[in-house]
């Protein structure tokens, strides 16, 4: 079961949506590799454009959490790609995940 939640995809076109959902799937299914427990990952999405939502130019900033574990944690990412920020944030999860949990078997 992935148990995600969005917030801040009001600015987004279907498309976006879509495409953050496919990604925190995947993403969510790494994570969970990683830490081997159940989760919860959060995401906030912040558009930042002057004037119209809808123009081409976008610039986002993603804030990704776990919690609901041993140790919570996030990472944050921004660009104006919204494929590669997403990434990078899920990225940076995995890397923390791994971290955090591989530390706390060594003292096991």
């Amino acid at each position: 079961m992935v148990n995600f939640e969005i917030k801040g995809v009001e600015g987004l076109s279907d498309f976006e949506r879509q495409e953050i959902n496919s990604i925190l799937e995947k993403g969510y299914e790494k994570i969970k590799r990683k830490t081997k427990i159940d989760f919860v990952l959060e995401v906030v999405v912040k558009v930042h454009a002057k004037g119209d939502v809808n123009r081409k130019k976008k610039h986002f900033s993603i804030k990704a959490s776990v919690s609901k574990t041993v140790r919570d944690f996030e990472a944050t990412s921004d660009g104006w790609d919204l494929h590669k920020a997403m990434h990078q944030a899920l990225e940076a999860l995995e890397t923390e995940a791994e971290h955090i949990f591989r530390a706390s078997e060594q003292h096991s």
